[in-house]
């Protein structure tokens, strides 16, 4: 009798622990999809603080570290590719009010990352009377012709024709294009006007730590149906030299030997940088200064959420945010992620109309405005 009792308790007391840890599994099976749905909520909140945290970043910190430096070249759509993943995890898995950081997200990629315009400027912009019609445009030397330049530039039918990267090799070429206006040329800064130019205005050049530089702009004097106007064509040093150092041996290889994040290349990038700094500064300046109204205009090496172009350009009416369309983007341009072509003007004027050319003279693609009086 004894052994048999103590059997039967042996039993029970082994099925109540078989039924225990069957329970714990079951329970352990619940608990998995509550934790999943738990990440992911984080995830879906933490997605576009981080946006948030790289818009803040380039816009404030922006030239002042190599490596948001970098990031302003790169192209902002990659910022979107957790996009679909969050989005479809959030809507599977948890609650449809937690799909709200998500159009955030999507807010914070289109409009201050990768600068969209829907143009609801233009709807109140219209063009009364007289009106400057600007092309500008970096030409990168005429190393795809300048025939292809010369019939992207006619299509806007423009009375102001700001060329960049135009070196003096292209004079003869480019005076037979524009026969009958008003040319000059200085260096690689080239202007065709059907108003005669009054006067020239060649800056110092820069002084900087390692010696002098050029301030990298020539101010011209118009006589416009507008009145004087001062036109300031402008093309900074571009970051492209400095980033393809940081590439070294290529992207692969500088991150496998950890060259890439040690930042023994960073003084390169951030001098670069500067210099860009101080020729926007100096122009910006010059431009401020002027009696008359301005027009600046041309490559200036500034992508959108620039502090540079936030700090020194401020005052200036951008004329793609005021009336432009879509993104605006000029380089490259086959594949077009940036926007750092520009046409700007001061109070006195206005941009009336903004468009980006659609033909591949130029490693850029050109900008055209209509610039009328402000009132």
């Amino acid at each position: 009798m004894g052994p048999a009792r103590v059997t039967g308790i042996s039993k029970r007391n082994g099925s109540q622990s078989v039924g225990d840890r069957s329970a714990s599994v079951a329970s352990g099976r619940n608990d998995l999809p509550r934790r999943f749905r738990t990440l992911v909520v984080i995830v879906s909140a933490a997605y576009p603080l981080a946006l948030l945290t790289v818009i803040l970043m380039l816009r404030f910190v922006g030239e002042q570290w190599w490596i948001t430096i970098v990031a302003l070249y790169l192209p902002r759509l990659g910022f979107a590719i957790p996009l679909p993943f969050t989005f479809a995890a959030t809507w599977r898995w948890s609650r449809r009010i937690f799909l709200v950081p998500q159009l955030i997200a999507i807010y914070l990629i289109l409009f201050p990352l990768m600068g969209l315009n829907l143009g609801t400027g233009r709807l109140l912009a219209t063009e009364r009377g007289n009106a400057i019609r600007l092309v500008s445009y970096n030409i990168d030397t005429g190393s795809r012709g300048i025939e292809g330049v010369i019939a992207q530039v006619r299509a806007f039918e423009p009375n102001l024709v700001l060329l960049q990267e135009a070196h003096e090799e292209l004079r003869n070429q480019l005076a037979a294009a524009f026969l009958g206006w008003h040319v000059d040329q200085h260096g690689q800064f080239f202007v065709a006007s059907r108003y005669p130019i009054r006067s020239v205005y060649l800056p110092p050049p820069l002084s900087f730590s390692t010696g002098e530089g050029g301030a990298r702009f020539v101010s011209y004097l118009l006589e416009t149906p507008l009145g004087p106007v001062n036109i300031y064509n402008v093309h900074t040093t571009s970051p492209r030299d400095s980033i393809d150092e940081l590439r070294g041996n290529g992207l692969r290889e500088e991150i496998r030997t950890g060259r890439l994040f040690s930042g023994t290349k960073s003084g390169l990038i951030e001098f670069n940088a500067y210099r860009r700094m101080r020729q926007i500064e100096a122009s910006a300046s010059a431009a401020r200064a002027s009696p008359y109204p301005v027009i600046l205009a041309g490559d200036t090496n500034l992508p959108g959420l620039s502090r540079v172009l936030a700090e020194q350009l401020n005052g200036f009416q951008d004329a793609f945010d005021a009336v432009g369309r879509g993104f605006g983007y000029t380089f490259p341009d086959k594949h077009p992620w940036m926007r750092i072509d520009r046409i700007l003007v001061n109070r006195p004027l206005r941009a009336l109309d903004f468009r980006v050319g659609n033909t591949n003279g130029s490693d850029h693609l050109c900008v055209f405005a209509i610039i009328g009086n402000n009132g």
